[in-house]
């Protein structure tokens, strides 16, 4: 089927107007042809229509074909305009086509007529999709632009340098310079020099393994001399090839965060020191009613948070290990005074009465909110890990370690010191009752460090 041309036909000769439409129909084109003579023709004609196709005549009484080229681009019309002289040299030709026709054909030979009109429809349809494309990839980048603007965080990138290449609005108020300034500038500007190794170290391990840098925390040095706290992730920068050019990242201003923590962190720190205080305040009851054991559960607590740290227990724990200690004997606060300070050895039944002071000790601690189970170690501080001891005759794993180390440490203690009823059996005779039933009656690994402090690191208790 003859495929339909819209051709402006810019030729003052009928009878060459006759012979460019039969050569255009030969090849398989059906054209509709309007014909102007002047620069006033053409102007009302590229108004009036759209037009595939310009085919000019060189040499006209009234109009040229240079002038032509030159009144189409100044429409700005995209349309292929094709030269068609009978008298023309090359020289002329080349001029044309570097002034902007697509091509020229000599009138003599139209044989080519049909191939420079297919070219130049072909090469307008290019242009027309890199057009296209070209606008997409600027919406495309508007569109990203508009939203890197509308978020809160800040956005930026970098050469591999370390070298702003872009950011948005958020961040240059982050950082408080003018963009202009603040475009093209390297990390090392606004930083100290422990940060900026800081950064350079974690931006180069992305470098290395392609692994996004996530929440890396770090101050920067603002414009007036401000610092600035910011939580940053980032990850790599890759052109269209996947070849690495640089990073991007986004920052978020985490400094109200900082004071947050920190506000925190003094707020824990005096809870701390006020549970410690209520906890020596319950210590020194007991020891109130029970004058010839003043010191006991301070020494117990000094002895077991050694035999903790030297079986590796963690801080965390140790603290709770070291509370539960200093209250250890809290219970004794229900035991009648005569039975504490009795100087004779205990009958029977007052053993018995003594031996609920672990029960007693947990129902007071139990609805106390601690950070660690303190009532459940006053509690098992009597069980021993074969099952004989009081008051649930708990074994083995059934007992927190805390509570096995506790055991020994008060044990240990217990023997070394004068009671009302006994003289001081003697910290050796001590050392060998813990030696003797380690993994009977005291954990193993409890024993060995005890032994090992006394023995081989010089522990004493204080005065």
């Amino acid at each position: 089927m003859p495929k339909p041309l819209n051709v402006l036909l810019i030729e003052d000769s009928e009878d060459d107007a006759l012979l460019l439409a039969r050569a255009l129909k030969k090849n398989g084109y059906e054209p509709r042809i309007e014909r102007a003579q002047t620069a006033r023709d053409m102007s009302r004609a590229l108004e009036s229509a759209p037009w595939d196709i310009i085919l000019c005549d060189y040499h006209m009484p009234a109009f040229s074909g240079l002038e032509a080229i030159d009144l189409l681009k100044k429409t700005g019309l995209d349309i292929p305009l094709i030269i068609v002289s009978g008298a023309i040299g090359e020289e002329t030709a080349l001029d044309c086509i570097h002034r902007g026709a697509a091509d020229y054909i000599m009138k003599g030979n139209l044989t080519r007529l049909g191939m420079a009109v297919q070219r130049g429809l072909e090469e307008k349809t290019m242009r027309d999709h890199h057009r296209q494309d070209e606008e997409a990839l600027r919406r495309s980048e508007e569109k990203y632009r508009t939203i890197l603007e509308g978020i809160g965080e800040g956005y930026y990138e970098t050469d591999l340098a370390g070298n702003f290449t872009f950011f948005n609005d958020a961040l240059q108020r982050m950082w408080g310079y003018p963009k202009e300034e603040l475009l093209g500038m390297n990390y090392r500007q606004y930083t100290d020099l422990e940060t900026a190794k800081m950064l350079y170290e974690g931006h180069h391990q992305t470098y290395l393994t392609g692994i996004p840098g996530r929440y890396m925390d770090y101050e920067i040095i603002r414009k007036n001399g401000e610092r600035l706290t910011l939580r940053q992730s980032f990850t790599l920068l890759k052109d269209s090839r996947d070849g690495i050019i640089g990073f991007r990242g986004i920052v978020r201003d985490v400094s109200h965060l900082k004071e947050l923590e920190r506000d925190r962190e003094e707020t824990l720190e005096k809870l701390r020191q006020a549970l410690e205080s209520t906890v020596h305040a319950m210590a020194m009851a007991v020891e109130a009613r029970d004058p010839y054991t003043a010191g006991h559960q301070r020494r117990v607590a000094d002895l077991a948070c050694a035999i903790a740290a030297e079986m590796g227990l963690e801080p965390d724990r140790l603290n709770g290990l070291r509370m539960a200690s200093l209250i250890h004997d809290l219970g004794k606060i229900s035991i009648p005074t005569e039975i504490l300070t009795k100087p004779t050895k205990l009958t029977n039944i007052e053993f018995e009465i003594v031996k609920t002071h672990a029960q007693a000790g947990y129902e007071i601690l139990k609805d106390i909110v601690f950070p660690w189970p303190i009532a459940r170690i006053v509690l098992e501080h009597h069980e021993k890990i074969d099952g004989s001891g009081y008051p649930r005759r708990l074994k083995g794993d059934a007992l927190l370690p805390e509570s096995k180390i506790l055991t020994v440490a008060d044990a240990v203690e217990a023997m070394a010191s004068h009671r009302p009823y006994r003289p001081s059996l003697g910290l050796q005779d001590a050392l060998e009752e813990i030696s003797r039933n380690r993994g009977i009656l005291y954990d193993t690994d409890a024993v060995a460090a005890c032994l090992k402090l006394f023995e081989e690191k010089r522990f004493a208790f204080a005065i």
